[in-house]
């Protein structure tokens, strides 16, 4: 009898076991979906709050993708968070910052030295627009848990070494989670610096800060590193180069597209990273 026991536990935990590599199996690739959610994506016509409330009514509305800002806390934890001042969230926890000396890093990331940022409690404590919920990385993994079909994009907005690193520390015995990041690099240099760390399986190229039109570098780079999608400003939409990209196989995300009926006539087939056209809008455009 207790052998029995003992083989049905066997079993049935086999059978979870495949069960989840299944699903993970048939998992879409990152780059067969259209929408990356920017910032979560907005929400009752706010935008950057990469608040949970956004982050899910993004998934209600298809979104597989979500562009997430990454900064750290005083207490050296990472949260979401584009920037402490140049965007308006109705936080008065943080008015202090406003008059703090700030500087520009590199591609013009607005910085405030660490040891006046809030902490990670002070950070979850402070509501966003008095309704939204903060996040922190954390909090992200276990959401991610909980939505095995979605991938984040980080948008590291301070020094990627030190980001990943933490970000690998933290979970590199979930491997499952990992593969469910998608390196974003404004530099090549930030990329191998980062697959020094950990062999991250999907990567994306930010064309708009690191190249501005040099495709010809950014084809290259896609090759050599197995890139399969890039994020391009606008503003490159008409450049012809723009079809060798396409012919390589390299999805173009194009940022930020918020007018459907704009990104239906000019960018369709293309992926888009936006705060409102959402993943099922594109999917009936596309029927």
């Amino acid at each position: 009898m207790k052998r029995s026991k003992i083989l049905m536990l066997c079993l049935l935990c086999g059978i979870c076991v495949i069960g989840i590599c299944v699903k993970q199996s048939l998992r879409k690739k990152f780059y067969d979906y259209n929408v990356i959610a920017h910032a979560g994506g907005g929400i009752d016509g706010h935008i950057y709050t990469d608040s949970l409330e956004a982050i899910n009514n993004s998934y209600d509305n298809g979104a597989r993708l979500f562009d997430i800002d990454l900064r750290f806390t005083s207490d050296i934890e990472i949260v979401l968070r584009h920037d402490w001042t140049g965007i308006d969230l109705e936080q008065p926890e943080f008015e202090y910052l406003y008059h703090v000396k700030q500087w520009s890093s590199e591609y013009c990331q607005e910085q405030i030295p660490r040891k006046y940022l809030p902490t990670m409690e002070q950070f979850k404590n402070a509501k966003i627009f008095s309704s939204y919920t903060p996040l922190s990385f954390h909090d992200i993994v276990e959401w991610l848990q909980i939505h095995p079909d979605a991938y984040m994009v980080l948008d590291v907005k301070e020094d990627a070494k030190e980001t990943y690193s933490w970000i690998v520390d933290h979970f590199k015995e979930n491997k499952n989670i990992l593969d469910q990041l998608i390196v974003s690099c404004y530099d090549v240099q930030d990329l191998e610096d980062i697959l020094n760390i950990y062999p991250f399986k999907h990567i994306m190229l930010r064309q708009h800060a690191v190249y501005p039109d040099k495709f010809d570098e950014l084809v290259s780079n896609c090759e050599k590193y197995n890139v399969k999608a890039v994020n391009i400003n606008l503003q490159y939409a008409t450049d012809e180069k723009i079809q060798e990209i396409r012919k390589k196989g390299i999805k173009i995300f194009w940022a930020v597209e918020n007018d459907l009926k704009e990104y239906q006539e000019k960018y369709l087939g293309d992926g888009v990273v936006s705060y409102w056209i959402t993943e099922n809008q594109i999917n009936e455009l596309l029927k």
